[in-house]
């Protein structure tokens, strides 16, 4: 699967655009993503509410993966830290692979707000989609 086709396919996806996420650089190993603050993203205590954290970081780190494999993915474990609270503004997502075999991979988001400051933190393993063909040629 080629970058662009990759990329098209998450443009399509119906909960990037619910949640509201801005694709700002989708490049090979280097992806980007931007959340502005809603009103319907907060929780009880008018913050950003912790399931948006844990959804954004599991997007960032599988577009970050899809972009270096070129493979279609999912999550099969994910964890997240919260380690600051974000009322207002835009917050910035970023991932890097840790570790990665031919079946699994082992990802790392941090979510920043518009001043730098990280917010939130995760990891995610992931199962490589691999296609037959692809299985074969190993």
């Amino acid at each position: 699967m080629q970058l662009e086709e990759i990329v098209k396919e998450f443009e399509k996806c119906p909960f990037l655009h619910h949640l509201g996420l801005e694709v700002l650089c989708f490049e090979e190993g280097n992806v980007q993503i931007k959340l502005s603050m809603r009103a319907d993203l907060l929780n009880t205590n008018g913050t950003l509410h912790g399931g948006v954290y844990a959804s954004v970081l599991d997007f960032v780190q599988s577009m970050h993966l899809r972009s270096v494999t070129k493979t279609r993915c999912v999550t099969a474990s994910s964890t997240v830290h919260y380690t600051a609270p974000v009322t207002a503004g835009a917050v910035i997502a970023t991932a890097e692979i840790l570790s990665r075999g031919h079946k699994t991979a082992f990802v790392e988001g941090t979510i920043k707000d518009e001043q730098g400051k990280l917010v939130a933190k995760g990891t995610g393993t992931f199962k490589l989609l691999r296609s037959a063909d692809e299985e074969a040629e190993r």
